[in-house]
């Protein structure tokens, strides 16, 4: 047999394990929804998922809704949930067997006040309206935010960071190793570093003042950083 025949055996056997595969995905991928209710004074929400989602949005001062939908061929992920000393912990992990197709989206209502601490390790975490602390660290998840947070700081080592404040916030730390970062901010008296070690780095709108309550930081490892002034 000769070498190029080989090699287009070869390739032709690829091929077909990737269409073969592309078809058990879409034949066998399952869909499951569930929503669930928490009661009682929860102060802070901690969620992981390591594939999927997770939406954390504003709503009534009491209660906490959790709504999941899982996507899965065979093996479907495991969501584990607790709460202890007023934290209300979501954890959902995609099983070692999981095969090629393993996801949970999350979209959690809480009262506005409510701490969050949030991870989309391959997904885009996104935070609606909450008026609390908000942290968030991911691998190659995307982070965005609209509202009025007391304080923010989100890290990401390939996903982008977008922020937009509804009211002043007193601390904003994001950094992003290669996606861009962009912070929108309402008009007063900020600290304001912002950084990018090969992109572009800008500040439009706003003057950073070095005694200024409220601190602010923006950085990038390869792309680009943006403070603005917003409404």
């Amino acid at each position: 047999m000769g070498k190029l025949r080989f090699i287009g055996i070869l390739a032709g056997a690829l091929v077909l394990v990737f269409v073969l595969g592309s078809l058990v995905v879409v034949i066998f991928t399952r869909t499951t929804h569930e929503t669930r209710t928490f009661s009682g004074r929860i102060s802070k929400i901690i969620v992981t998922t390591d594939r999927g989602a997770v939406t954390v949005r504003s709503g009534p001062e009491s209660g906490i809704t959790v709504a999941d939908e899982k996507r899965f061929v065979f093996y479907g992920p495991d969501i584990t949930e607790s709460v202890t000393n007023g934290v209300l912990s979501v954890l959902a992990n995609c099983p070692m067997m999981a095969f090629v197709s393993c996801s949970t989206n999350f979209t959690i209502t809480a009262p506005p006040h409510t701490d969050v601490e949030a991870t989309a390790q391959r997904g885009l975490l996104t935070v609606l309206g909450m008026a609390g602390a908000v942290y968030s660290n991911s691998e190659s998840g995307d982070f965005a935010l609209t509202g009025p947070a007391l304080s923010v700081t989100a890290y990401s080592l390939e996903g982008a960071i977008a922020t937009a404040f509804t009211q002043p916030p007193r601390f904003v730390h994001l950094r992003s190793e290669t996606g861009n970062v962009t912070l929108t901010l309402p008009p007063a008296r900020y600290a304001i570093t912002a950084n990018s070690g090969i992109g572009t780095s800008t500040v439009t709108g706003l003057v950073s003042e070095a005694g200024a309550g409220r601190s602010v930081y923006a950085s990038s490892g390869s792309g680009t950083t943006v403070v603005r002034r917003g409404r």
